[in-house]
């Protein structure tokens, strides 16, 4: 059996990734796997367990932490951790699957760094916008939003940006239509 390979779906809040796993969810792409993120924050209006994230307590995330079972974890946003737990990926990639996750810049990083026997089983897929898209998509979906929360959001654009040309694999305008999108990121997969 061939290994598995996990294809990593980044970029910044309101870049677009979210728009993308709805449509390759809606696809019929039955060979991809999508991978849950770990969560410590509470779920918000409209989420459902197990859907996009596992919600787990802050204290069980931190004790998984110390147990060394995620590949990667992250405090985002200064609010709350996200992580991708290496039973997931590791099993996943014994068995075979064509995995999707989505992962900022700094957790690609880290899962490069840490374990380098996965590179060639890790393909990087960056969703690049610019600052007023962002924005614009953020309020868009949330008009709620507090100004501080939004700024929080934004600030850490153009060093992701920037960031992510220097190590991702496939660089993606995601200012196109979501149909392009989806269409472009398909070409990378069928490679």
């Amino acid at each position: 059996m061939d290994k598995g390979h996990l294809y990593f779906i980044m970029g910044v809040s309101g870049s677009g990734k979210g728009t993308l796993r709805k449509n390759l969810e809606s696809g019929e792409y039955d060979e991809l796997h999508y991978l849950k993120s770990y969560v410590s924050r509470p779920m918000r209006d409209g989420e459902v367990e197990g859907d996009i994230y596992h919600f787990i307590s802050k204290e069980q995330f931190l004790a998984d932490v110390e147990a060394g079972e995620f590949l990667e974890y992250a405090f985002v946003h200064n609010s709350a951790y996200y992580g991708t737990k290496k039973t997931d990926v590791l099993e996943g990639i014994e068995q075979g699957k064509k995995m999707i996750k989505e992962v900022d810049v700094q957790g690609l990083v880290t899962i490069l760094s840490d374990y380098p026997e996965l590179k060639e089983q890790i393909t990087s897929i960056f969703l690049e916008v610019p600052e007023s898209t962002v924005r614009e998509r953020i309020l868009l979906r949330d008009a709620s939003i507090s100004n501080h929360e939004l700024e929080k959001r934004v600030d850490s654009i153009s060093d992701e940006n920037h960031h992510a040309e220097k190590i991702c694999d496939h660089i993606i305008d995601g200012t196109q239509s979501p149909e392009k999108v989806l269409h472009d990121v398909l070409d990378i997969l069928k490679k």
